[in-house]
C-alpha cells in the first residue's frame, strides 16, 4: 500500500482506465477516490504537511503549519518524552457552508532530549516550532584547566 497518490504502475492502470471510459463516453476520475486526482508534481509532497522534524546532535526540532488555528486553538503538551501538538476549531460558517477542523501530532522525542529546555514559537505566517535542546554530554577525560590571572 502506498502513502503518495501514484506508484508507476497505479498510473498504466489508470491511463488505462480513462481509455476505456472514454470510449464509452463515460465522465472520467468520477468513480475514483479524490485522492487519485493528485497531479505529479504534488504526489511526493506528504511531508509538507504532517511538519518538518530535524534532529541534530545539538538540539530536536518540529515546525508545522497551523496557519487554520488561532493561537489560542492550539495545544502543545509533554507527556514523558511524548510531544503532543493538537488543534481544534469549533463549527464555523464560511463562505461555502460550515467547517469544523482539527489534528493530533504525536511525537518521540529522543533520549538525548533536554525536554527541561523545551520551547515553542509561533510564527506570523502560523507555524508552529517546538525545540529541545540536547543534553550536554558528560566529560568522560579528565584534562587540566589553565588558570588565567586578570
Amino acid at each position: 500500500m502506498s502513502l503518495i497518490g501514484y506508484s508507476p504502475f497505479d498510473r498504466s492502470i489508470l491511463q488505462a482506465f480513462d481509455q476505456m471510459l472514454n470510449e464509452y463516453n463515460l465522465p472520467q476520475r468520477s468513480l475514483l477516490p479524490y485522492w487519485r486526482n493528485i497531479s505529479d508534481e504534488n504526489s511526493l509532497k506528504l511531508g509538507s504537511s504532517l511538519g518538518e522534524i530535524q534532529n541534530t546532535p545539538e538540539k530536536f526540532s518540529v515546525s508545522v503549519d497551523v496557519s487554520h488555528f488561532k493561537p489560542d486553538e492550539v495545544n502543545v503538551n509533554l507527556s514523558g518524552n511524548e510531544l503532543t501538538i493538537e488543534g481544534n476549531h469549533e463549527e464555523k460558517n464560511d463562505r461555502h457552508g460550515t467547517i469544523q477542523r482539527s489534528f493530533v501530532r504525536k511525537f518521540i522525542l529522543p533520549e538525548d532530549s533536554n525536554l527541561e529546555s523545551l520551547r515553542s514559537s509561533l510564527s506570523d505566517n502560523g507555524h508552529l516550532t517546538i525545540e529541545a535542546p540536547k543534553k550536554t554530554q558528560a566529560v568522560t577525560q579528565s584534562r587540566t584547566i589553565p588558570i588565567t590571572r586578570g
